[in-house]
């Protein structure tokens, strides 16, 4: 990846398949020699680290024209589905706004979403909840998982279990129009099952690492995207500061531990995104943490009760009760997004990044970690330093 990102700085946007596949062909050769020949540690992994860097300028300069890997579907199969869970959703939930909300928080389409609604939405920080992500996909996930679980665990049955888990997360990526963030997601739970079925060790940061090098296998201009900057940012700001942040306030009650793990997980992640927004958008929405920590449950219990209502059969009018729950239940949330975004604390924080201090927070970010995992001042002493440094040179450029 770090290949990728520093050709696209300095080599220019043409295929060149004969010199990627030159640099390939002599990466797999160096790897070989390091077989062959004994080497020091450190100079057996910086040569390693050097080729997968030439490995992905190679794909950088083999993708630029063309994607390297396309991939067919059946898109009729898909589209009766999705067409099957519109009618459902309609026929459930007349109401248009409540409608247009719930599709989108199901299957991704946004035309009957109200524009002032998604904007309150933008304005608190939570507009996450309205695009497909892993949430989603953990709800189908978990309850694949359990339902499979009951099947014998010889050696044929764990793989009919892996088919079984792969479809239900594809094909609902699918219906929901693969849209780049489901994609990520997906990607991420089939590297995780795959692995755990042949007995490989679950390192989280190898699973987003490596997803994420596939998602660029299929457009290296992705590493561009700004929605992919903030999954990823956002997912490994959870993976390495919430397990700190949740130990640090012990709790026995399980309501109090529910909501603390929200909190939690909403401050990791904006701890890991906060420069990449301040650097684009130059705001911060001040309601950001108070909302998510109100909204996201909320938001993760219509999910299952969408998801329900999907699953419903329809006997004895269950489907119309329970879509007229869920009505009611989806214009009180949307009432509460409006109260709050009249709040006079829920406007913006306007801040702006350059790309000295984008690089100097997660340098800070990095220190703090080492600290807390580490339990070494130093590296603390070297964070404040690096502080006072910056600051420094701050106040005597303007002077």
């Amino acid at each position: 990846m770090m290949g990728i990102f520093l050709a696209s700085f300095f080599l220019k946007n043409k295929d060149q398949p004969i010199l990627a596949a030159a640099i390939i062909s002599i990466g797999i050769l160096l790897l070989q020699f390091t077989v062959w020949i004994s080497l020091a540690p450190i100079y057996r992994s910086l040569l390693i680290l050097l080729i997968l860097m030439s490995w992905g300028i190679a794909i950088y300069l083999a993708t630029q024209e063309k994607n390297l890997i396309h991939l067919p579907y059946p898109k009729n199969w898909v589209e009766a589905s999705r067409n099957w869970v519109i009618q459902k959703i309609n026929a459930s939930i007349p109401n248009k706004e409540a409608n247009g909300f719930a599709l989108a928080l199901l299957l991704g389409v946004k035309s009957d979403l109200n524009k002032a609604l998604l904007q309150a939405y933008a304005q608190l920080g939570i507009i996450h909840i309205v695009a497909i992500s892993g949430m989603h996909l953990e709800i189908i996930f978990k309850h694949l998982t359990r339902i499979t679980k009951w099947l014998p665990r010889s050696r044929f049955f764990l793989g009919l279990e892996l088919l079984l888990v792969l479809w239900g997360v594809w094909w609902y990526t699918l219906m929901a129009f693969a849209s780049p963030s489901i994609v990520r997601a997906s990607v991420f739970f089939s590297i995780y099952f795959i692995g755990k079925y042949f007995g490989q060790s679950n390192y989280t940061l190898n699973t987003i690492a490596g997803g994420l090098l596939i998602f660029l296998l299929f457009d290296v201009k992705n590493i561009e995207s700004l929605s992919l900057q903030l999954s990823y940012g956002a997912v490994i700001g959870i993976h390495l500061f919430y397990p700190w942040s949740y130990k640090f306030l012990p709790m026995d009650n399980p309501i109090l531990i529910f909501l603390w793990s929200n909190l939690c997980i909403s401050f990791s992640a904006q701890l890991s995104t906060l420069p990449i927004l301040l650097y684009h958008f130059h705001q911060m929405p001040s309601m950001v943490l108070v909302s998510n920590f109100i909204l996201v449950p909320l938001s993760n219990l219509l999910l299952y009760g969408l998801f329900l209502l999907v699953a419903c059969p329809p006997l004895f009018g269950l489907s119309y009760w329970l879509g007229k729950m869920l009505e009611q239940y989806i214009l009180w949330i949307n009432t509460s997004i409006r109260f709050m975004d009249t709040l006079p604390m829920s406007s913006s924080l306007s801040i702006e990044f350059d790309q000295i201090q984008v690089v100097l927070y997660y340098l800070l970010l990095w220190m703090l970690y080492r600290w807390l995992s580490k339990k070494q001042a130093l590296y603390l002493v070297y964070a404040m330093a690096a502080i006072v440094a910056y600051s420094l040179l701050k106040l005597f450029s303007h002077l």
